[in-house]
């Protein structure tokens, strides 16, 4: 099981802060989409460069033109490079063959996804290695969170997507992120995710103010000690 640092915002001297500081006490660090938009593959590149044994994701959200961009964010460094769940079958393919290659691995992002299970055994089947799905925790993934049920609307329960993922997966591995952190972590591992995304729960505290980086630190090995990672 490993814990995944989610980084999705932040000034460029910020994020390469963080890399520095987070070196050994996190598995992954993501390069989070607003961080690859804003900064490039440049940011990539260089966390690798002044740290080659952290696994790095970058979330490139790719729906197309799968060859081409995979093949450049593994050059760049990274060892995890993610897909959109609706992404068309070829354009996964060429990802996972391009992973394969360079000895990284794909992870399918399927947020959003309505025929949740259907799709998740069909992206299961095209050679990910992972596939992630929000936690359900933070309201801002409510959306995800309902649907019509005769004319009413039944709201699920914080994990039951993921839950739903894990049911049809039988190669890839279960990767959960959003809003997890010690209060909830608990309920999270009972899935058995290969992959805990976690971003607030690293670096923010309760009243949503940054923590120190001595905090941060403490806060990834208690999650760590809490998964067993350590």
């Amino acid at each position: 099981m490993q814990l995944q640092l989610t980084l999705d915002h932040g000034k460029r001297h910020e994020v390469l802060k963080m890399a520095d500081v987070m070196d050994g006490h996190v598995d992954i660090l993501e390069i989070g989409y607003p961080e690859l938009i804003t900064f490039g593959l440049d940011i990539v590149r260089e966390i690798h460069e002044a740290h080659p044994d952290l696994k790095l994701c970058v979330d490139a959200k790719v729906y197309h033109g799968g060859s081409g961009v995979t093949r450049r964010c593994f050059e760049a460094g990274a060892s995890i490079v993610t897909v959109l769940g609706s992404a068309p079958d070829p354009v996964i393919r060429q990802m996972v063959h391009h992973a394969r290659q360079c000895g990284g691995a794909i992870m399918a992002d399927m947020d959003g996804i309505k025929r949740l299970g259907r799709r998740t055994a069909e992206v299961d089947a095209l050679g990910v290695r992972y596939v992630s799905i929000a936690s359900g925790y933070l309201m801002e993934h409510e959306y995800d969170l309902h649907k019509p049920d005769h004319g009413s609307i039944f709201q699920l329960r914080p994990l039951d997507l993921a839950a739903a993922v894990k049911r049809n997966l039988l190669h890839a591995s279960l990767a959960i992120g959003t809003g997890i952190n010690m209060g909830n972590i608990g309920d999270v591992l009972k899935l058995q995710p290969e992959i805990v995304m976690v971003g607030r729960g690293i670096y923010s505290r309760d009243d949503g103010t940054t923590c120190t980086h001595e905090e941060m630190v403490a806060n990834a090995h208690a999650l760590r000690h809490a998964m067993g990672a350590e």
